[in-house]
């Protein structure tokens, strides 16, 4: 199971790092032209368009991958089922938001968004990838139950992602209207939905030639499921993103711009953990519903030490070189004055890594329940602090707040893992990974730097070969576990 999860995973960094190479330079060059307020509306627009997808979505993503790597192996019928409600669901729930939304982006700009002019359009247009994110969450969600990771990195990533950079680069090289860029997206996202529907009927399933059968009646623990799952999803909705939410109505576009920056630059320390929990889910869901918890822990351990292996040094360069990342999207020098934030941010995340696949586990290793009751209580408690305190404080309160329930969050789930699995993430080796990425964190902060050029290759050399020298024997036997598994 960790060769199969390795390798998947190795699918899903190069698809990251691809990703977010293109994607880094991409959101450069467009900040660049249409200026951080502009960036700042279309953030906004997203930010409405995710949180109808949490409630359009109803968990669905989750009840796949949950249920359906088992019912391939024991009733084929069931899944075929499953999945054709799944679709009739998604197909009349997005027209019917659609020809909502046509009526209601007015309202929205007038009465809810008052800091943010012209709103109308942009929400419209941006509001149509809810449809498509539900489309593709039900496909990806098919291709990750059958461990099919590659497939998914190809056709959005390695496909999707070129298109996207060079549409952009010509077209805003004769335009400065952030609408044209909404237009690439949907035209991107369209594009890998299709590709992804196109070759899982091929490869893997055929939907058109699953037969419809009114009469049989979906299991009641997929009913209970969906229902936890759709709580804890409207909750988790809420518990991460009503930051975001109440920033893009209660400050202006480019406070927006500026807090999406942030957010970006410190979700690099977040790609592994990602992907690796889009491997992990079924894997959970699987090993635990054999029993097999020894595994599931030894698991758990090795994946986590792996990711912050990986991550926790490419996080300490990103420190070191704070500023002249920040200035790569604002040349003025504005957003040197948010270095601190970025310091700040980076270091939660880093801390946060050492939970591994916390919510993944309480998500598929049945403390669904007991997820929605922290996302709940975070929920409630970030949502009425924002509100009290954003227009006071600004973007302090919002750093303040994401970096305080993150580790709320995190500590709690580790506690009901322990309390009910008897597991956990931690182990001697990321015990050392944490010694030694102390006081390297604290110099990266503490000292500033006057940079030459071959300081950018020496210095990551400098601390990639110090990582690895202290870690050689790990990082050989997983390579012979992995070889030879």
């Amino acid at each position: 199971m960790l060769k199969l999860i390795i390798k998947q995973t190795n699918w899903g960094i190069a698809g990251a790092v691809f990703g977010f190479s293109i994607g880094f330079f991409v959101k450069i060059y467009l900040i660049d032209i249409v200026g951080l307020s502009a960036w700042g509306k279309y953030v906004s627009a997203h930010t409405f368009a995710t949180a109808a997808d949490a409630f359009l979505s109803i968990g669905i993503p989750f009840v796949l991958i949950k249920f359906i790597p088992n019912y391939l192996e024991s009733n084929k019928e069931k899944a075929n089922q499953l999945i054709r409600k799944c679709l009739r669901y998604a197909t009349k729930i997005s027209i019917t938001f659609l020809i909502l939304m046509y009526f209601l982006a007015p309202f929205f700009d007038n009465y809810i968004y008052k800091e943010i002019d012209s709103f109308s359009l942009i929400l419209l247009l941006v509001s149509i990838h809810a449809p498509i994110s539900i489309f593709t969450g039900i496909i990806t969600s098919l291709y990750r139950s059958v461990f099919k990771i590659k497939e998914i990195i190809i056709y959005s990533t390695f496909v999707a992602v070129p298109i996207r950079a060079l549409l952009t680069f010509f077209i805003f090289k004769y335009t400065n209207n952030i609408i044209y860029f909404v237009g690439i997206e949907l035209f991107t996202t369209s594009l890998t939905m299709f590709l992804l529907y196109y070759f899982f009927s091929k490869n893997e399933m055929n939907f058109t030639l699953i037969k419809s059968e009114e009469k049989q009646k979906t299991e009641d623990n997929v009913i209970q499921y969906g229902k936890n799952i759709y709580a804890n999803s409207v909750v988790v909705f809420f518990a991460t993103q009503s930051l975001s939410l109440i920033l893009s109505i209660m400050l202006p576009p480019k406070q927006i711009g500026i807090y999406s920056i942030l957010l970006t630059i410190t979700g690099i320390s977040m790609f592994l953990i990602m992907n690796l929990n889009k491997i992990f889910a079924p894997a959970i869901a699987k090993l635990y519903e054999e029993n097999n918890i020894s595994e599931l822990n030894v698991l758990y351990k090795k994946t986590t030490f792996i990711v912050n292996l990986l991550t926790v040094p490419f996080s300490i360069l990103i420190i070191i070189f704070a500023k002249d990342i920040l200035s790569l999207y604002d040349k003025s020098g504005e957003l040197d004055n948010y270095v601190v934030y970025l310091y700040v941010l980076m270091g939660a995340r880093i801390i946060s890594l050492l939970a591994g696949s916390s919510g993944t586990f309480m998500i598929m290793a049945g403390l669904e329940k007991r997820e929605l009751q922290i996302q709940s209580v975070k929920a409630i408690l970030i949502t009425v602090l924002a509100l009290l305190f954003t227009n006071k404080f600004g973007l302090s309160a919002i750093v303040s707040l994401f970096i305080f329930f993150m580790f709320f969050v995190n500590v709690l789930q580790l506690i009901f893992i322990k309390k009910h699995i008897n597991i956990s993430p931690f182990s001697n080796d990321l015990y050392l990974l944490i010694l030694i990425s102390i006081p390297l964190g604290y110099f990266a902060i503490s000292y500033n730097f006057d940079f030459r050029l071959y300081h950018y290759f020496l210095i990551p050399i400098f601390v990639y070969l110090l990582y690895g020298v202290v870690f050689i024997k790990q990082i050989i036997a997983a390579y012979k576990e992995n070889k030879n598994d």
